[in-house]
């Protein structure tokens, strides 16, 4: 289980008046929402992560992912607006409006570039970000992204019934049983119009249109068997996205990511090394 002795500090931040955050003054110029963040690691590293959740949850399941980063870089993640401790932001509409968000929460923390990553839907909205202020993003890693939509929405929750049942693991009982269940129906519960609006822009809205104009580096990282955003919407991406590497690993499914933080913070840092010291990407990522 996830150890109480973790290196994250949960903050939060106003924005809506922060430099850059003029789209979100929808009529009223003292207008501020609060995003709230988890936040670990040190300022070694000159550029930061931003690590942005998936569907309907918040950021709260990632945090061995984010304890195993911030041993080597500094790492924020906050509750996507709408979601989480951040339910003061409204409906949000479309992927724009989530990187209009996103933008504000970067300038009202004065961060100028960072490494910016997207699990499902927070994949869709790096795309978002990655073309509308792309100085910002050093590079970008989608992790079983939402954008390149392949599965029709009937089948979605089969799939996702399938994908859960067979991601049973005892070791990870309290992800399923405790902490996604403790993000997720709250949202339910207190935000179900925003939820549903992500849940539609995650299985219908197509980005692929953007791709070909993301201009950092960019990591796929996928599992195999995802049912949810399949491997053919990574092989979509890659042939769309210039400087794009696909890495593939067998285990899990959508989450797979959450199941095995180690290797995919492993995956993701020799990445990382090698954007830093402007190397291209080595031909082998895996843990």
């Amino acid at each position: 289980m996830f150890s109480t002795h973790d290196r994250l500090v949960k903050k939060q931040v106003s924005i809506g008046n922060a430099a850059g955050s003029d789209k979100l003054q929808m009529g009223s110029p003292s207008e501020v929402h609060t995003i709230a963040y988890l936040e670990a690691g040190t300022d070694h590293d000159a550029t930061p992560i931003v690590f942005l959740h998936g569907w309907a949850i918040a950021a709260k399941p990632y945090r061995e992912i984010l304890d195993l980063l911030s041993q080597r870089h500094r790492v924020i993640m906050p509750d996507l607006p709408g979601f989480g401790d951040s339910r003061d932001c409204g409906l949000v509409e479309s992927y724009d409006r989530y990187a209009d968000y996103l933008l504000a929460f970067l300038a009202a923390l004065d961060l100028d570039r960072v490494h910016l990553i997207g699990h499902s839907i927070g994949g869709g909205i790096g795309i978002t970000m990655a073309t509308s202020a792309p100085d910002k993003i050093v590079s970008l890693i989608l992790l079983d992204s939402t954008g390149t939509p392949k599965v029709p929405l009937l089948e979605v929750p089969v799939r996702r019934a399938i994908e859960m049942t067979l991601q049973i693991s005892p070791a990870k009982l309290y992800l399923q049983l405790l902490e996604i269940p403790q993000v997720f129906i709250p949202n339910l519960a207190f935000n179900l119009p925003n939820v549903l609006t992500a849940l539609w822009l995650s299985l219908e809205k197509d980005l692929q249109a953007l791709l070909p104009h993301i201009q950092s580096p960019c990591l796929l990282l996928w599992s195999a068997k995802d049912l949810t955003t399949p491997l053919a919407a990574a092989e979509t991406m890659q042939q769309a996205i210039p400087n794009s590497r696909l890495v593939v690993v067998e285990e899990g499914f959508h989450e797979w990511g959450l199941w095995y933080p180690e290797k995919f913070s492993a995956i993701v840092s020799r990445f990382l090394e090698d954007v830093s010291s402007n190397q291209a990407p080595r031909t082998s990522l895996t843990a």
